[in-house]
Order: structure tokens, then C-alpha cells, then sequence
């Protein structure tokens, strides 16, 4: 079950522009890239009203959430990325016979956009966004429902099941869901401490089979 922002792809930079964008409508500066990075990972509803809280506006992020969908799905591969080896690996566990699932909190029709757009789509039995269900991580529910997605049965998910994310909302999704985590850091939202609980950090995709087969072991 893998994550999407600041795992496989770098979108710090068009979700950026789309809050910006959105700022420059409302008459208010842009924010940084960084600080923009620091709001990223508990989904947009989250992010927004990080933003507009950060900008002194007043107005609810629901009632903006439309437009500030409008600006980033207009945008949203201009200059997102896959991190190095994304592509090869995941096309290497497809191979292999590894079910792979997304668990995102990027709204559903976002998601598509981008794994559409880098080809990422066929490599994954189910997409589970930030709207796919009532819940979003850290939650366990988008968790199990992307287990289940992938031809996996829930109720068997510590034996079945890896969570690879980059943040301390991933971590707590698999604690949640009582699956092993492996974390790969990235720089988005609030990194995974090992206080927060049990997980394997990498420190390249390039290093994920190895660590799964590892995992496969134990």
C-alpha cells in the first residue's frame, strides 16, 4: 500500500502554485514553497485551510475547497515529478507478483490526473483516495479498503499487508491498520520519529525490494 505526495512523486511544486493562485485571487502574497511542503500530507481540505489560516483569511477552506481544485487539477503534472526510481521499482514488484494499492489523501480525481499522466495507473489493482471513502488517513479505513481493493482480505492485513509512505501520517495509518510501515522521508508534512512507533526507513525507492523480501521473513 504505498502513498502518493512526497512518496512516489515530488507535488510540492504545482500544489504550491494552486494555493497561490488561489492567494493571488483572494489579494494575499504567495506563501513559500517550504512552508507550503511543512502543510501537505492530511489532505487538501487540511492543507487549504493551513494556508488560508496562514494568510489571515477568515473563510472556511469547504468553501473554497471548488476553486482551489479548479487551480490544481488545471495544473496539477506542470512540474511534479516521480522520485528517482519510482518507475523501475514499482514496475519491478508488478512483476514479481506484489499486489500494490494506493492509499492517498489527494482527492480522487487529482490522483487519477497524475497517475494517468506518469503511466503509474496499470501498475495498481486499486486507487484510494482522499474522497473515496468517509475516512482519511490516519484512519486505518482507506488503509483496509485498499487492501481489500488489491484481492487482500482485511482481516488478515498484519501477514498481507506493508504501508510505504514518507510521513508520520503513514506511519500512524499502518499503526492503525496493524501493518508493518516502511518510511522513506521526503521533507513533507511532519516526519515519522521511531517514538512514534515500529517502522524500516530507507533512505532511496531503489531500497524498497530489498527491505520488503526482508519483511517477507519475519
Amino acid at each position: 500500500m504505498f502513498d502518493l505526495d512526497g512518496t512516489l512523486i515530488d507535488s510540492a511544486p504545482d500544489i504550491a502554485d494552486a494555493v497561490n493562485g488561489l492567494l493571488a485571487e483572494l489579494g494575499k502574497p504567495a506563501l513559500a514553497l517550504g512552508a507550503i511542503k511543512g502543510m501537505i500530507g492530511d489532505g487538501a481540505p487540511v492543507l487549504l485551510a493551513r494556508a488560508l489560516a496562514a494568510s489571515d483569511i477568515g473563510t472556511a477552506a469547504a468553501e473554497l475547497m471548488p476553486r482551489f481544485r479548479t487551480f490544481y487539477e488545471a495544473a496539477s503534472t506542470r512540474r511534479t515529478t516521480l522520485y528517482p526510481m519510482v518507475r523501475e521499482t514499482l514496475e519491478g514488484l508488478h512483476r514479481a507478483g506484489r499486489h500494490l494499492a494506493l492509499c492517498t489523501n489527494k482527492p480522487s480525481a487529482a490522483t487519477r490526473l497524475v497517475m494517468d499522466h506518469f503511466g503509474l495507473s496499470p501498475l495498481f489493482r486499486c486507487i484510494i483516495g482522499g474522497d473515496s471513502i468517509a475516512e482519511r488517513k490516519p484512519a486505518k479505513e482507506p488503509l483496509l479498503a485498499a487492501i481489500a481493493g488489491a484481492g487482500g482480505d482485511p482481516a488478515q492485513a498484519p501477514s498481507e499487508a506493508i504501508m510505504v509512505g514518507d510521513s508520520h501520517t503513514d506511519l500512524m495509518t499502518a499503526i492503525a491498520g496493524n501493518v508493518p510501515a516502511v518510511i522513506i522521508p521526503s521533507g513533507y508534512g511532519r516526519h515519522a520519529e521511531l517514538s512514534d512507533g515500529p517502522f524500516q526507513q530507507i533512505g532511496r525507492f531503489a531500497d524498497l525490494p530489498a527491505t520488503l523480501r526482508q519483511l517477507d521473513q519475519n
